[in-house]
């Protein structure tokens, strides 16, 4: 049971090796609301946050604080209206809103401060820094509706950030901004974030909230979708601001449950995360291969060559036939392969080479690696594609293919059939 454990450990920080190495020198920016703090959350979550720092990643944090604003509000014998998701900020608020937004800040700020032997935070000094880094400026009047004091974000100095990001430090931003006439403005957090990630040029924004996943018609998690398909799908989230931030330039958008202890790091560190990812590019796609891709590849071929599944190929012979490969790339990982050698002379293709990693197969990756070669031998002209095959005959023969003799090979490859693997030849008819 003990050597489980280790080895999932080992396990674990391999996979997360490539995104520590990936996201060194990288900016997040981090955003929830006031109920995360409010519950508890706070401490766990700053213990995540030096972990990230101490990896050489800057760290942006911009917190809200709706439900200490509704507190305070109400110990001062204030109403408050939300029109619209926005609350109307009138100047008796100003002074329950500071008083609110402050305690926020401060109690993020000794969470983050701490430093003791007895916490996973031992030795790290986070230094916290917060400023004048957001300006605001009025909403003003909306549909007949004066909103006062509740602001949007006119600019973010991002110099000023990025200098204290280059010395170490992390940011904290609060849900208040000034105008440079010196009024007080109460914005939107998740605004706050989205405009501070894109003038960055953040690599992640991270959203941690109550269950903020986008879930599909059954109620599972959609694990990664595209910005397009987002823009189609339902969610608890407010994603105005959000999409805004991917459409003008930040990569991944992560929305993550707050109420997981470690989902953050589970949602970085591991290829498949534990929230929902939203990319403006395609998490996962198929491409040609480079030279880059080599390790990866040979380590995905190996153990099927070990095992006899596929025959053994010289790393030099592999090299120097990469631009006849294709790669499954998710996450800039490779997870899946092919080859793709042509015979024009003779109206065939061969695919050879098929190899998806454990814990990614049986989700149709095959068949989409299958349809590729299909498309490129029909894009050339070409009418049948054949595959050899000691231990997946049925796998192909269920897609159509269907068992031949040594015969149908063009004679450069027949040449190199090798007796001794007794290998089946299957050949599919592309026409149509």
């Amino acid at each position: 049971m003990e050597n489980d454990r280790m080895q999932q450990y080992i396990h674990w920080f391999r996979e997360a090796s490539p995104y520590i190495h990936r996201f060194r020198g990288e900016t997040f920016v981090i955003v929830f609301d006031g109920d995360l703090v409010r519950e508890g959350g706070m401490e766990r979550l700053a213990h995540d946050v030096a972990l990230l720092v101490s990896l050489g990643i800057h760290i942006v944090i911009v917190h809200g604080a709706g439900p200490q604003i509704d507190l305070s509000l109400e110990r001062h014998h204030l109403k408050t209206t939300r029109v619209g998701g926005k609350r109307i900020t009138d100047k008796d608020s100003l002074l329950p809103l500071r008083e609110a937004v402050g305690a926020v800040r401060i109690e993020i700020e000794a969470a983050l401060s701490q430093g003791t032997d007895a916490t996973p935070m031992a030795g790290s000094r986070l230094r916290v820094v917060s400023g004048n880094f957001v300006i605001a400026r009025p909403i003003g009047v909306i549909d007949g509706i004066d909103f006062q004091y509740t602001g949007t974000v006119r600019r973010i100095e991002s110099e000023a950030i990025r200098k204290h990001l280059s010395a170490g430090d992390t940011v904290l931003l609060s849900p208040i901004a000034f105008s440079p006439t010196g009024e007080i403005f109460n914005l939107l957090a998740f605004e706050v974030a989205s405009r501070t990630a894109v003038s960055l040029s953040a690599s992640k924004l991270v959203v941690l909230g109550n269950s903020p996943e986008i879930r599909d018609g059954k109620g599972e998690i959609i694990r990664q979708i595209s910005l397009s398909d987002v823009q189609r799908t339902p969610s608890a989230l407010p994603l105005a601001d959000l999409l805004t931030a991917c459409e003008m330039g930040v990569p991944r958008i992560h929305l993550v449950d707050r109420n997981r202890d470690g989902a953050l790091l589970l949602e970085l560190f591991t290829r498949d995360g534990v929230g929902t990812l939203i990319s403006k590019d395609p998490f996962e796609h198929i491409r040609p291969a480079t030279l880059d891709d080599l390790v990866e590849i040979l380590g995905i071929i190996r153990p099927l060559e070990e095992s006899g599944v596929l025959v053994r190929r010289p790393r030099e012979r592999i090299e120097m036939e990469l631009d006849r490969f294709m790669v499954t790339e998710r996450d800039r990982s490779v997870i899946g392969c092919v080859a793709f050698y042509p015979y024009p002379d003779h109206g065939m293709a061969e695919m050879a080479c098929l190899a998806i990693v454990p814990g990614y197969q049986k989700e149709g990756r095959g068949d989409q690696l299958l349809a590729w070669c299909q498309k490129e031998a029909r894009r050339l002209g070409l009418s049948r594609l054949f595959v050899l095959t000691t231990q997946s005959s049925h796998w192909f023969l269920e897609r159509g293919f269907r068992l031949a003799d040594i015969g149908v090979l063009p004679p450069s490859r027949k040449a190199l059939y090798r007796e001794d693997r007794k290998s089946q030849i299957l050949v599919r008819d592309l026409a149509g």
